[in-house]
């Protein structure tokens, strides 16, 4: 199934998916057909033409979404993944994957700029799509570099990897299902605060990551052995097999990932295996077995103890959520979110 979406100035996406799929808007959401899946996409409405989406779906069929972002638009988008595994995008007419378990890359593209993502079937998705306009910042923001950058020009789309500091906000903003998720005032504060922080990095920072005392060069082979250990979550990887694959000695290695991720190379692997296995339980397709060994445990005791160190809830009890369709009670509340 293929839907499109037009963005203006004044477009109201839940309004526009309310007529793709032939469903009754409630208030500011609207269910998937129940052809496509199982889900809702809810609206949040902020002031200077500020706007947020948050869908949380669960596909029976293959999905792709073109969001149309008309010349004259005079809108900005940002799209990330807060839970998924295999999405993709269409970019200079190839498909190329956004993101794996979790929110690791981020999609900024301006008016005149035409994206399609593709969400595969089976599979649990959380997905996060602001609009805002100039207005919106001048409102937030002054800073020249950035306000220049938003200027009517040559449509640009942006894909990112994601810096810690955005996973936290991204995270936070996937959690307003949640019953103890964040208030809407909450809600307009974190939204501001990942507008600051992406339109800093696209315009104003020269290099591609700012951490203090590091080399552009450095940080981006961390960003790549976090994105090797999250891919591959369900190894175990040798500290000194991936030191070897960036080019880089272990020590600095194991001293610069702690700096930039604040989790050792450990840590961080373990997380990705319980964010995995979350993710696994979810799709209602798996025994609380066959995801510990999925992602990497020969002992359930051990892997049924580092779940409930994560979340807070045993696998079993958080898959017998799941199958009862109650997942809003444990839905992503780690006692700290992966980075």
């Amino acid at each position: 199934m293929k839907t499109h979406i037009h963005i203006n100035k004044n477009a109201d996406l839940i309004e526009s998916l309310s007529t793709d799929f032939y469903t009754i808007r409630t208030k500011d959401s609207v269910d998937l057909p129940s052809g496509l899946g199982s889900g809702t996409v809810k609206g949040f409405y902020f002031p200077s033409q500020l706007n947020v989406y948050i869908g949380s779906h669960h596909l029976h069929l293959p999905w792709q979404l073109e969001t149309i972002n008309e010349q004259d638009s005079t809108t900005f988008c940002i799209f990330a993944s807060i839970v998924s595994n295999k999405i993709t995008i269409k970019k200079d007419g190839e498909w190329v994957d956004m993101n794996h378990n979790g929110p690791n890359s981020i999609l900024f593209y301006s008016a005149g700029s035409s994206v399609e993502i593709a969400f595969p079937p089976n599979e649990p998705f959380k997905t996060l799509f602001i609009t805002f306009t100039s207005e919106t910042i001048r409102a937030i923001i002054d800073q020249p570099e950035v306000l220049k950058g938003l200027t009517p020009g040559s449509p640009f789309l942006y894909l990112s990897e994601t810096t810690p500091e955005a996973v936290n906000l991204i995270r936070k903003l996937g959690n307003i299902y949640d019953e103890n998720g964040p208030s809407r005032f909450e809600m307009y504060i974190t939204l501001l605060n990942l507008l600051r922080l992406t339109l800093y990095r696209t315009f104003v920072s020269k290099e591609r990551y700012n951490y203090s005392g590091l080399l552009k060069e450095d940080v981006e082979k961390l960003f790549s052995i976090r994105r090797r250990l999250i891919e591959n979550s369900h190894l175990t990887l040798k500290i000194a097999t991936l030191a070897e694959e960036v080019g880089m000695s272990e020590s600095k290695m194991i001293k610069l990932f702690k700096q930039v991720f604040s989790y050792t190379v450990y840590q961080f692997a373990q997380k990705a295996k319980i964010i995995k296995a979350k993710d696994l339980l979810t799709t209602r397709n798996y025994n609380v077995s066959e995801v510990g060994y999925m992602v990497g445990y020969s002992n359930m005791t051990h892997f049924a103890k580092a779940f409930k160190k994560h979340y807070k809830v045993n696998p079993s009890e958080y898959l017998k959520s799941v199958l009862s369709n109650r997942t809003s009670t444990y839905e992503i509340r780690p006692t700290q979110t992966i980075s």
